[in-house]
């Protein structure tokens, strides 16, 4: 049996910050920060996923411009995927936290908070992937 999740960092159009989520102690990695998102559910692809999750976990999904994937990780023994994504909104926005979110964050894509989620810290301490998203950032 396979596990397949999808998250993502926002960045604001307006601002060019990016919003993290800090995981409460009640989920796995507690208190680090992190993606917004989780598990699929059934058949969801990728997207369908990311954005049950967002709206689970922010209480809504933002007025997105436009999505962007990042990277794709699969686990050495094949039973995991994890689908990042960037996307963009028009400007920054407050979340409405469920029990799964400690907090959360707008931050400098240079300057982001400690300690990062393995997953998180792996892509967003990756030269290619930081290339990928200012490239990003640069293009609004």
């Amino acid at each position: 049996m396979t596990t397949d999740a999808s998250g993502c960092v926002f960045i604001a159009a307006d601002t060019h910050r990016a919003c993290l989520q800090l995981r409460s102690s009640r989920v796995s990695y507690p208190n680090t920060w992190s993606f917004w998102g989780g598990k699929s559910e059934g058949n969801e692809r990728p997207f369908e996923t990311l954005l049950r999750e967002v709206e689970e976990e922010i209480g809504f999904v933002p007025n997105i411009i436009k999505t962007y994937p990042l990277h794709k990780f699969t686990s050495r023994d094949q039973k995991f995927t994890y689908n990042a994504f960037v996307v963009m909104v028009e400007k920054e926005f407050l979340p409405v936290t469920n029990g799964e979110t400690a907090g959360y964050a707008w931050v400098d894509i240079d300057n982001y908070p400690k300690p990062l989620h393995q997953g998180a810290k792996f892509v967003l301490q990756n030269p290619d992937m930081i290339s990928k998203i200012k490239t990003i950032v640069n293009t609004v």
